[in-house]
């Protein structure tokens, strides 16, 4: 009885060591792909919305407590040369013993406007029955200046009346 007992603990115990959960392994570059944007239309100037992506990084250095830097760009494609934004990584805790992190950023922004359909230089007019189209394109930068790679995302419509 003993005997059985002993081989199945031992069974039992190679089988919990090996149904471990593995850590991933990402690489030190961060990598970002798109989510979705909480609504897809906003209301010019009075609307907001908020951009949704995931991002993974290896060596885990992406929003550090202090960091000040601006590391998030968006870019508004619309026009050229392009509107660009610059947000703030916020604080992202360790995920255990490994240093690689990977989660969901968010990012906030409001007062959109739309572009005249007839004259490109000239923003926020209203505009009957007219939802402005933006596509934006996303990139985010490590604390050790890697760039991720660049991200496009779904369309944003901006109603303009």
């Amino acid at each position: 009885m003993k005997k059985i007992l002993g081989v199945s603990l031992l069974i039992f115990s190679c089988y919990y060591w090996m149904s471990c959960d593995k850590p991933p392994i990402y690489e030190d570059t961060p990598f970002i792909s798109w989510v979705a944007f909480s609504v897809d239309t906003v209301q010019q100037l009075s609307g907001g919305v908020v951009f949704k992506f995931d991002f993974t990084d290896g060596d885990g250095d992406l929003g550090q407590d202090g960091d000040t830097a601006n590391h998030i760009i968006i870019v508004d494609t619309r026009r050229t040369p392009n509107d660009t934004s610059f947000y703030k990584i916020p604080t992202i805790q360790q995920q255990g013993i490994i240093s690689g992190i990977s989660g969901q950023l968010e990012v906030s922004a409001s007062q959109i406007c739309g572009i005249d359909q007839n004259n490109p230089l000239i923003l926020c007019q209203n505009q009957p029955n007219y939802f402005d189209p933006i596509v934006y394109k996303i990139r985010i930068k490590d604390n050790a200046g890697r760039w991720s790679n660049e991200i496009t995302t779904d369309t944003l419509y901006v109603k303009c009346f």
